[in-house]
């Protein structure tokens, strides 16, 4: 499994992305900050009803402990390594996977209706997904993410009616509470079948070209905007209209500021 550790991205690590398309960080979130966020998706999901499967967008409106992630230190500079200084959080997801939760079929993340890949194959990156793990994953059958290592540059689809346990490259990603898993939205994935008698929660961001609309929310809360960071407002794709659009005088967001 291609490993990294928090903070910049080093030599090996992209190329071990630009061969498998993923990484699997272990260590990106504090004990503290799992918990945090852990008690924050428990609260989030707590508001709908128990045993099925959810994903809830922007809640680092309503839960200021997802606020951190939207810029934090252990990815951000991943992000900007194989991105540049000028995309979005275009979308976050707090995602929940219910006891006995059966698993999803083998999918690329983005637009349904105009897929990435008619874009160009291989599959152009325009979604950087980041998933925190909140509750343990050590092993299989936990709700799990599985990847096809090296399928972002696939020209082929898998085959139609093959499950993910019928592709002998597949790589089942296991990892601690705290551990993050980021890919390139065009290798092939899904959730797994989740055998605990717990909910698993995996708190998503997806970093994005800053022509993409965002797909968790139709604007901005202003109440956040008011009381976030500069960078995070940046982030959240704030920022003066240059002469043409994403063009002359686009401002690139203040990183040197931080938090």
């Amino acid at each position: 499994m291609p490993e990294a550790q928090p903070g910049p991205m080093t030599d090996l690590e992209r190329f071990l992305f630009d061969v498998s398309g993923f990484l699997v960080i272990r260590g990106a979130l504090s004990q503290e900050e799992v918990e945090a966020c852990l008690e924050a998706a428990k609260r989030i999901h707590g508001r709908h009803p128990r045993g099925q499967w959810r994903q809830i967008g922007a809640a680092y409106e309503q839960e200021p402990a997802f606020e951190p992630l939207i810029d934090h230190p252990s990815v951000l500079p991943k992000a900007r390594a194989l991105l540049g200084d000028h995309f979005i959080l275009q979308s976050s997801w707090c995602t929940l996977s219910p006891p006995g939760f059966k698993g999803q079929g083998l999918h690329q993340d983005g637009s349904s209706p105009y897929e990435f890949r008619r874009l160009a194959l291989p599959t152009p990156l325009m979604q950087l997904r980041i998933g925190y793990f909140l509750t343990d994953q050590s092993r299989e059958n936990m709700g799990n993410i599985v990847v096809i290592p090296g399928s972002h540059n696939a020209r082929e689809k898998p085959p139609k009616g093959v499950a993910e346990d019928r592709i002998p490259i597949r790589e089942v990603i296991t990892g601690k509470p705290g551990d993050a898993l980021i890919f390139h939205q065009g290798t092939f994935h899904c959730g797994t079948r989740n055998d605990m008698d717990w909910d698993r929660y995996i708190m998503h961001l997806v970093y994005a070209p800053p022509w993409l609309l965002p797909s968790d929310r139709k604007h901005n809360d202003p109440a956040f905007l008011a009381r976030t960071t500069p960078l995070r407002r940046a982030l959240l794709g704030e920022w003066t209209r240059p002469e043409e659009p994403f063009g002359v005088g686009y401002e690139r967001p203040p990183f040197e500021q931080g938090q």
